[in-house]
């Protein structure tokens, strides 16, 4: 309670009792913070534990729901939008998780009951499914009827407009042909080239697809056709445009479309019939199993859960007064960005990934490159505040500031030794990832130590020793360049020349150069330790590849084989190639990702189907030889050759059909280059080749077969080389890891350090905002700019100097890409020219003719190559693409109007050639 005495007049008293209320209700709002910043971080540890697996998590989600209505009710104040909108999304993340944790559980206590439900919901919801994709093809087809009216140039514009219209996300296409079957116009997305039929309605199943087809009858006895995809098979890369796979997304029920009576008996069999009477397909509703159902739940749950906690979190920062409440808000999305599994489409999960980087040293903490950058920055963001509080320098600060600094570089270079780079390559991203990761661990024990000799005051002068510190850490980095080695990387004694840089940040100075020395020394610590442990795994890999060769057996790949042989058993027999593909892509071998090369053999010694996935050295022959052995007949076999670059293994497998499979098998190298039909199915992005493998001829003199690789650096690249024992003699492998070069690692350098102190300001400022609650103004750097002479003359400096070398760095960067693409199509146009060259004594009236002379000559010109004839795909080198459905049967429209133009107003029945 507060006394008031009046000394003038009685109005005082009341001024100082209002001013007395106006404390207490100031009070009482403190406390209401501080409950919103309990109950938002149980729901967000709520959150991760539960996204993390563990099972108390639903006790968890129901304790924050709970906390968070009670806060609801305490805080509704006008004046506090911003803590209500904070205990609204906490209380929306407790319900979020309760949800979710009921779905879960009732699928493990109840799934015969969910299951049953899910089958009848969705078999209810399928009729209206299958009408409306009719009623899309149906459009399409009279759309196409229309266009058919048209000259054919507008007929194409119309066709692209029919298909932009409708329901987006399943895939769907058009096409008019003419009397005598030829297609005409077209748009859109095709699988294959319709067949002439007089159908109203019908459904094309083949192997892979499951299309259906609405036509229309157009003037001079052609037909417009109108596309829907109903379904793909598992085998086809770009299967989720079809209506099952969106049908399986929102009622979680999948779809197997079955030819007309050859479904099963039963009651999840749905017949589809056409107007008449005759049934079209089957419909074979397929719940998931209980394991999958789980996981699908829970993956839905917690990518709600996910944007919600984001969401939460922030607005609990906001709401929480500055200080210890939000550093304890800080604290938890730390804690739940360590434990919570991020989604595996986003950006941030490869850099939360464990398998480019993890160390365990400190546990989770250091279990992925994001979790120790999340740990040190918040390490960052105390040491930033305990350096603006000041504290007396005393003994036990000196000795705990010396301590960080001996033990800082082993520290980082022990957490750099966690950096795995991947078999594909590195990308920029990737190494950015790890260089901000050890940079952020550097400075924050780097500034941990400043901040306990900096002192009660701030200097206003700059010493000499911070610019010294400087330039002895970019001597000391360059330094580091020549000094490394493949073998021990660097020297013992390397680690000490550190030491005067790290010291020399130490010495009390203005906060603003202090964190531009910081952040120099640790980051061109951190960039040097970074290039130094990516090389390290390059060369791992290298050395990996290496011991693979020779004859070095390799059981694993047998078993992989032997397992495949037993599978061909049971299953359906494959007959084409593109069976061979869907069956490899289901076999163990896909994933572990072994060279492979398939082929199917009849009993009269000719390869029915092949499709090589890689460059392996079994010979037609050999394959022959094997095949027609006597022991095929006793059943599948695993058979080893010794062959080069190393150990192939065979297997033979006899199939129902009489046929007899052949799966090849080699080591794991680089020396096995992919084909190029295995690339394009893979869709492999190009990164920077981690090292370069060669094998040399086998050698005229006796030589001893080494197990080991020998390692010695030749100016900037690292060269390894073994000896191994092969078929014709022993031959030497040789490695070769690429070091870049002094420039540009040094223009890297400069470039990271740069981001360096960026980020370090960065951190700083949200430091400020944690402890503080700073916000800037605007106003006062304006007013400074104005009235600083030193700001002008620098603003003058940048605009003159900085921002013209920015502008010709983005430059040359365009340029590069461009002169990129340039490269790439001047090889695309000079093998086009090569082909046309040669493709036009090809005979075209024989499709059988026309599909091997252009496998040849895709061959011959290193490419794959797709024969278009008046638009329509008449040949491809790799029949499997064409199988597939992945080489469209359509040139495409806007490409065939250049290359042929259309006859004006001919109808459906003019056509071109090209």
């Amino acid at each position: 309670m507060l006394l008031a005495r009046p000394y003038g007049n009685q109005q005082t008293g009341v001024a100082l009792q209002r001013e007395a209320h106006l404390v207490g209700n100031e009070g009482l709002e403190v406390q209401r913070p501080a409950h919103l910043v309990i109950a938002g971080c149980v729901a967000a540890v709520a959150a991760a534990e539960w996204l993390h697996g563990a099972a108390a998590g639903w006790a968890w989600a129901a304790g924050a729901a709970g906390l968070g209505g009670t806060l609801l009710e305490a805080t509704w104040r006008p004046r506090r939008a911003l803590a209500l909108c904070a205990a609204a999304g906490t209380l929306l993340l407790g319900a979020v998780l309760v949800a979710g944790a009921l779905t879960v559980r009732q699928i493990d206590c109840c799934w015969p009951a969910v299951r049953e439900q899910r089958v009848t919901r969705a078999s209810q919801q399928l009729a209206a499914t299958l009408t409306g994709a009719v009623a899309a093809a149906r459009r399409l087809a009279e759309q196409g009827a229309l266009a058919a009216l048209q000259p054919r140039e507008a007929a194409f514009t119309r066709l692209a407009e029919a298909t932009r219209s409708g329901p987006h996300g399943t895939e769907r296409g058009v096409v008019t042909l003419s009397g005598s079957g030829e297609p005409w116009s077209w748009a859109g997305r095709h699988r294959f080239v319709p067949a002439v039929d007089t159908a109203e309605l019908r459904a094309v199943i083949t192997p892979f697809y499951v299309s259906l087809e609405a036509r229309r009858q157009t003037p001079g006895g052609g037909s417009a056709v109108g596309t829907v995809l109903l379904d793909a098979a598992p085998a086809v890369p770009d299967r989720d445009r079809a209506l099952s796979a969106a049908f399986a997304d929102a009622r979680g029920v999948g779809l197997r479309f079955l030819a007309p009576r050859s479904a099963p008996p039963g009651s999840d069999v749905f017949d589809y019939a056409s107007r008449g009477g005759d049934t079209l397909f089957s419909v074979l509703t397929v719940p998931p199993s209980q394991d999958d159902a789980r996981l699908v739940a829970f993956t839905r749950t917690a990518q709600v859960a996910s944007a919600t906690l984001a969401a939460a979190l922030l607005l609990l920062l906001a709401a929480a007064p500055p200080g210890a409440w939000r550093w304890v808000v800080a604290l938890t999305g730390a804690w739940c960005l360590v434990r919570a599994p991020l989604n595996p489409e986003t950006s941030l999960a490869a850099f939360f990934s464990p398998s480019t980087f993890t160390r365990p040293s400190l546990g989770p903490f250091s279990a992925s490159a994001g979790s120790l950058t999340v740990a040190a920055a918040l390490v960052l963001f105390g040491a930033g505040v305990l350096w603006r509080r000041g504290m007396r320098r005393r003994w036990w600060s000196l000795a705990a500031a010396a301590v960080l600094v001996v033990e800082a570089p082993y520290v980082v270079r022990n957490l750099g030794r966690g950096i795995t780079p991947p078999a594909q390559g590195v990308g920029v991203a990737l190494w950015l990832s790890w260089e901000a990761t050890l940079a952020v661990a550097t400075m924050a024990l780097i500034l941990l130590a400043a901040a306990l000799v900096r002192g009660s005051t701030e200097p206003r002068r700059t010493p000499w020793m911070l610019p010294a510190a400087c330039v002895w850490a970019g001597l000391a980095g360059v330094a580091g360049l020549w000094l490394w080695e493949p073998n021990n990387a660097w020297p013992e004694w390397y680690t000490f020349v550190w030491l005067p840089a790290a010291v020399g940040v130490l010495v009390p100075a203005p906060r603003r150069w202090s964190v531009v020395a910081i952040a120099t020394v640790a980051g061109t610590a951190a960039a040097l330790i970074t290039w130094g442990a990516a090389v390290e795994g390059r060369i791992a890999l290298a050395d990996r590849d290496a011991r693979r060769l020779g004859r070095q057996s390799d059981s694993r790949a047998a078993a992989l084989l032997e397992r495949m042989g037993a599978r061909a058993l049971e299953s359906s027999p494959p007959r084409t190639a593109g069976d061979l593909y869907s069956f490899w892509l289901g076999s163990p071998l896909a994933a572990e990702d072994y060279p492979t090369v398939l082929s199917l053999w009849t009993q009269a010694d000719e390869p029915v189907a092949e499709l090589p996935l890689a460059t392996l050295d079994l010979s037609p022959p050999l394959l022959s030889a094997l095949v027609h052995s006597p022991e095929t007949r006793r059943g599948p076999r695993v058979e080893r050759v010794d062959a080069v670059p190393g150990v192939h293994y065979v297997l033979i497998a006899p199939l129902r059909g009489g046929e007899v499979l052949a799966v090849g098998v080699g080591p794991r190298s680089r020396l096995v280059p992919s084909s190029r039909v295995e690339r394009f199915l893979h869709g492999d992005l190009p990164v920077a080749t981690p090292y370069t493998i060669s094998l040399s001829l086998p050698s005229p003199t006796p030589s001893v077969v080494t197990d080991r690789v020998v390692w010695t650096r030749a100016g900037w690249s690292a060269r390894g080389e073994r000896r191994v024992d092969l078929p014709g003699g022993v031959r030497h492998v040789h490695l070769r890891v690429d070091l870049r070069g002094p420039w540009p690692l040094l223009v890297r350098g400069v470039l990271v350090v740069t981001v360096d102190v960026a980020l370090l300001a960065g951190c700083w400022l949200l430091g400020v905002v944690l402890a503080e609650g700073w916000r800037p103004t605007l106003p006062p750097i304006l007013l400074a700019l104005r009235t600083s002479f030193r700001l002008r003359v620098a603003a003058a400096l940048a605009a003159f100097f900085v921002l013209p070398v920015l502008a010709f760095a983005l430059w040359s960067f365009a340029r590069l890409g461009d002169e990129a693409r340039g490269a790439r199509d001047l090889l695309i146009r000079q093998t086009l020219k090569d082909a046309a060259s040669s493709a036009g004594a090809l005979p075209i009236e024989r499709p059988d003719a026309v599909q091997r002379a252009v496998a040849e000559l895709g061959t011959r010109l290193d490419a794959d190559l797709w024969l278009y004839r008046d638009g329509v795909l008449a040949g491809s080198s790799t029949p499997v693409l064409e199988e597939l459905g992945l080489a469209t049967p359509f040139l495409a429209a806007p490409v065939f109007q250049r290359l042929a133009p259309a006859r004006r107003g001919g109808g459906s029945g003019s056509g071109t050639a090209s």
